[in-house]
Protein backbone atom coordinates (compact mmCIF):
# COMPACT_ATOMS: atom_id res chain seq x y z
CA UNK A 1 0.00 0.00 0.00
CA UNK A 2 3.35 2.03 0.76
CA UNK A 3 4.34 1.90 -2.74
CA UNK A 4 0.77 2.59 -4.35
CA UNK A 5 0.28 5.94 -2.27
CA UNK A 6 4.23 7.05 -3.26
CA UNK A 7 3.03 6.25 -6.84
CA UNK A 8 0.05 7.74 -6.48
CA UNK A 9 2.00 11.14 -4.68
CA UNK A 10 3.80 11.20 -7.35
CA UNK A 11 1.34 10.98 -10.46
CA UNK A 12 -0.40 13.77 -8.21
CA UNK A 13 2.85 15.86 -8.25
CA UNK A 14 3.21 15.82 -11.89
CA UNK A 15 -0.17 16.86 -12.65
CA UNK A 16 -0.22 19.44 -10.30
CA UNK A 17 3.28 20.73 -12.16
CA UNK A 18 1.21 20.28 -15.72
CA UNK A 19 -1.81 22.37 -14.46
CA UNK A 20 0.84 25.09 -13.27
CA UNK A 21 2.38 25.06 -16.72
CA UNK A 22 -1.11 25.32 -18.33
CA UNK A 23 -2.39 27.55 -16.36
CA UNK A 24 1.02 30.00 -17.08
CA UNK A 25 0.21 29.23 -20.61
CA UNK A 26 -3.50 30.42 -20.26
CA UNK A 27 -2.36 33.69 -18.48
CA UNK A 28 0.68 34.33 -20.88
CA UNK A 29 -2.03 33.70 -24.31
CA UNK A 30 -5.12 34.67 -22.47
CA UNK A 31 -6.34 37.37 -25.36
CA UNK A 32 -4.12 36.87 -28.34
CA UNK A 33 -5.70 35.74 -30.93
CA UNK A 34 -4.69 35.36 -35.09
CA UNK A 35 -4.79 38.45 -36.70
CA UNK A 36 -6.16 40.45 -33.25
CA UNK A 37 -10.00 39.18 -34.02
CA UNK A 38 -11.97 38.39 -31.24
CA UNK A 39 -14.77 36.29 -33.07
CA UNK A 40 -13.08 32.90 -33.82
CA UNK A 41 -15.08 30.93 -36.45
CA UNK A 42 -15.04 27.20 -34.44
CA UNK A 43 -15.14 25.64 -37.92
CA UNK A 44 -11.98 26.95 -38.94
CA UNK A 45 -10.23 27.07 -36.01
CA UNK A 46 -8.99 23.53 -37.17
CA UNK A 47 -8.09 22.92 -41.39
CA UNK A 48 -7.41 19.52 -42.11
CA UNK A 49 -4.26 18.39 -44.08
CA UNK A 50 -6.24 16.28 -47.09
CA UNK A 51 -9.60 15.73 -48.44
CA UNK A 52 -9.87 12.11 -46.13
CA UNK A 53 -8.67 14.30 -43.12
CA UNK A 54 -11.39 16.56 -44.10
CA UNK A 55 -14.02 13.84 -43.91
CA UNK A 56 -12.67 11.91 -41.08
CA UNK A 57 -13.26 15.68 -38.40
CA UNK A 58 -16.76 15.80 -40.40
CA UNK A 59 -18.15 12.58 -39.61
CA UNK A 60 -16.70 12.39 -35.72
CA UNK A 61 -18.28 15.81 -35.54
CA UNK A 62 -21.80 14.34 -36.85
CA UNK A 63 -21.36 11.45 -35.20
CA UNK A 64 -20.45 13.38 -31.47
CA UNK A 65 -23.68 15.84 -32.33
CA UNK A 66 -25.93 12.82 -32.84
CA UNK A 67 -24.42 11.47 -29.34
CA UNK A 68 -25.68 14.76 -27.18
CA UNK A 69 -29.25 14.59 -29.46
CA UNK A 70 -29.91 10.96 -28.39
CA UNK A 71 -29.03 11.94 -24.64
CA UNK A 72 -31.17 15.04 -24.80
CA UNK A 73 -33.89 12.93 -26.04
CA UNK A 74 -33.47 10.25 -22.93
CA UNK A 75 -33.75 13.19 -20.64
CA UNK A 76 -36.81 14.63 -22.41
CA UNK A 77 -38.86 11.21 -22.45
CA UNK A 78 -37.56 10.62 -18.87
CA UNK A 79 -38.94 14.10 -17.81
CA UNK A 80 -42.35 13.20 -19.82
CA UNK A 81 -41.26 16.23 -21.96
CA UNK A 82 -41.73 14.41 -25.14
CA UNK A 83 -43.85 11.39 -26.14
CA UNK A 84 -42.63 7.85 -26.23
CA UNK A 85 -43.15 7.30 -29.81
CA UNK A 86 -41.33 10.27 -31.16
CA UNK A 87 -39.00 9.25 -29.34
CA UNK A 88 -38.31 5.97 -30.89
CA UNK A 89 -38.86 7.56 -34.34
CA UNK A 90 -36.28 10.30 -33.81
CA UNK A 91 -33.53 7.88 -32.29
CA UNK A 92 -34.46 5.39 -34.74
CA UNK A 93 -33.51 8.19 -37.72
CA UNK A 94 -30.86 9.48 -35.52
CA UNK A 95 -29.18 5.80 -35.30
CA UNK A 96 -29.96 5.52 -38.61
CA UNK A 97 -27.43 8.54 -39.69
CA UNK A 98 -25.15 7.56 -36.66
CA UNK A 99 -24.29 4.46 -37.80
CA UNK A 100 -23.50 5.88 -41.78
CA UNK A 101 -21.13 8.38 -39.79
CA UNK A 102 -19.32 5.62 -37.88
CA UNK A 103 -18.95 3.06 -41.22
CA UNK A 104 -17.92 6.64 -43.39
CA UNK A 105 -15.21 6.61 -40.66
CA UNK A 106 -14.05 3.51 -40.35
CA UNK A 107 -13.76 3.59 -44.51
CA UNK A 108 -11.56 6.72 -44.20
CA UNK A 109 -9.70 5.45 -40.85
CA UNK A 110 -8.86 2.20 -43.17
CA UNK A 111 -7.94 4.52 -46.28
CA UNK A 112 -5.81 6.85 -43.97
CA UNK A 113 -3.88 3.75 -42.88
CA UNK A 114 -3.39 2.11 -46.36
CA UNK A 115 -2.32 5.66 -47.42
CA UNK A 116 0.30 5.87 -43.96
CA UNK A 117 1.70 1.85 -44.80
CA UNK A 118 2.26 3.07 -48.31
CA UNK A 119 3.76 6.08 -47.81
CA UNK A 120 6.20 4.16 -45.29
CA UNK A 121 6.73 1.15 -48.10
CA UNK A 122 7.90 3.92 -50.47
CA UNK A 123 10.40 5.25 -48.26
CA UNK A 124 11.62 1.68 -46.83
CA UNK A 125 14.46 1.75 -49.42
CA UNK A 126 15.68 4.73 -48.41
CA UNK A 127 16.86 2.93 -44.72
CA UNK A 128 17.33 -0.49 -46.31
CA UNK A 129 21.77 -0.32 -46.98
Amino acid sequence: MRDEMEGLESQLQAVLMNTDVLEAWVRQNEGKVKGGMKDIDVDKAFECVDVLSKQMLECTAADMAIEDVVYSLDKAVQEGAMPFDQYLRNVRLLSREQFFNRATAAKVRAAQMQAHVASMAARAPHYAS
